[in-house]
C-alpha cells in the first residue's frame, strides 16, 4: 500500500461522497462509513492514516436520524484509543466536519476533546485538502512511507491490542507499550509479564507457580501486573485471563509485538535475563509480521 488511507464517518451520502472525491484527489484510499460503530469496528480490522469525522451521525446502521453527541463520544474515545502526540500533532489525525464550526464555543470544545482540525460545513475542497496536508505533517505521516515506522513503533496493525516492549528503563522501571500507550513497570511485574508473554507464544497458560507463587497460597503478582498495566489500556480492559487452578494467559486480543532483547538483558536480574534469552528463542521462530 503506497497511499494514505483514510476513515470518512458521515452519514450524509452526497457529503461523504464529496469528501471522498477531495480525498482521492490527493492520492488517498477512502474507507465511508455512516454511524458510530462501524468506525469503531472499521478500525478494528483496519489500520487508517486519519479520520475526517462530522459530528452529526447516527448510533448505528439501524438508526433513522444522527445526533450530534455520537459524533462527540466517537472524537472522545478515538482520541483515548490513539492519544499519542509528536509534539505538533496527534499522531492519528482526526479532522471533524461541523455545520456549527463556527461558533467559538463548539469549536474550543472538540479541540479540546482531541481533534486536530475543525472544518466547516459548506465544504471547500481547497480548505480539506490544506488542512489534511498540514495535520498529515503534524503527525509525522507527510508521506505514507512514513506511516509503516510509525505504525510498528504504535502498535496500530489493526489486530487487537500490540503489546510491545521497547525496555527503555525509567528509574527502577521497564516500559511496555501497548498499541500507542506506556506503562513502566517494576522488575516484579515485568517478570510475570514476561512469563505471560512467553506462554502466549508457546500456546500454554503458565501456572502461578512458576510466577512465584507457593501452590497453597493466592498470588498478587497478577493483581499488581494489572494495576502497573492500567496507564496503557483502555478504562476496564483486562488482557490476563485466570483459567482454572492458578493458570493465566493473555487474551485472545493481545498479539506481542517488537522487544528490545538487550535492554530486557541490560536490567540485570538473572530472571529477566533467563525469561529475555528464551523470548528471543521464541520471538526467533515465529513466522514474519506483515
Amino acid at each position: 500500500m503506497t497511499k494514505h488511507v483514510s476513515l470518512i464517518v458521515e452519514d450524509d451520502p452526497a457529503m461523504a461522497e464529496d469528501l471522498a472525491e477531495v480525498l482521492r484527489s490527493l492520492d488517498c484510499e477512502v474507507i465511508t462509513v455512516d454511524n458510530k460503530r462501524d468506525a469503531l469496528a472499521t478500525l478494528q480490522t483496519t489500520s487508517v492514516c486519519f479520520i475526517l469525522l462530522d459530528l452529526h451521525i447516527k448510533l448505528d446502521g439501524e438508526s433513522i436520524r444522527g445526533h450530534s453527541e455520537h459524533g462527540r463520544s466517537l472524537l472522545r474515545e478515538l482520541r483515548a484509543m490513539y492519544s499519542d502526540h509528536t509534539g505538533t500533532g496527534y499522531s492519528l489525525p482526526i479532522l471533524v466536519v461541523s455545520g456549527h464550526a463556527r461558533e467559538v464555543d463548539t469549536a474550543v470544545d472538540v479541540m479540546r476533546d482531541g481533534a486536530d482540525h475543525v472544518i466547516q460545513k459548506p465544504i471547500k475542497g481547497a480548505a480539506v485538502s490544506d488542512a489534511v496536508k498540514v495535520c498529515l505533517e503534524r503527525s509525522g505521516r507527510a508521506t505514507h512511507d512514513l506511516c509503516g515506522p510509525m505504525l510498528a513503533r504504535h502498535g496500530d496493525t489493526g489486530q487487537g491490542l500490540v503489546l510491545s516492549i521497547p525496555g527503555t528503563r525509567i528509574g527502577r522501571r521497564t516500559r511496555v507499550t501497548i498499541g500507542a500507550k506506556p506503562a513502566d513497570l517494576p522488575n516484579r511485574s515485568l517478570r510475570v509479564l514476561l512469563h505471560l508473554v512467553i506462554a502466549k507464544l508457546t500456546g500454554q497458560p503458565v501456572h502461578k507457580t512458576e510466577l512465584g507463587a507457593r501452590d497453597d497460597q493466592g498470588f498478587k503478582g497478577i493483581s499488581e501486573l494489572r494495576d502497573d498495566l492500567k496507564p496503557a489500556l483502555p478504562a476496564g480492559t483486562n488482557i490476563i485471563a485466570n483459567l482454572y487452578h492458578g493458570y493465566y494467559r493473555l487474551t485472545d486480543q493481545v498479539t506481542i509485538g517488537p522487544c528490545d532483547i538487550a535492554a530486557l538483558i541490560a536490567v540485570d536480574e538473572a530472571p529477566i535475563t533467563e525469561l529475555a534469552r528464551e523470548l528471543e528463542r521464541l520471538l526467533a521462530e515465529q513466522p514474519p509480521r506483515v
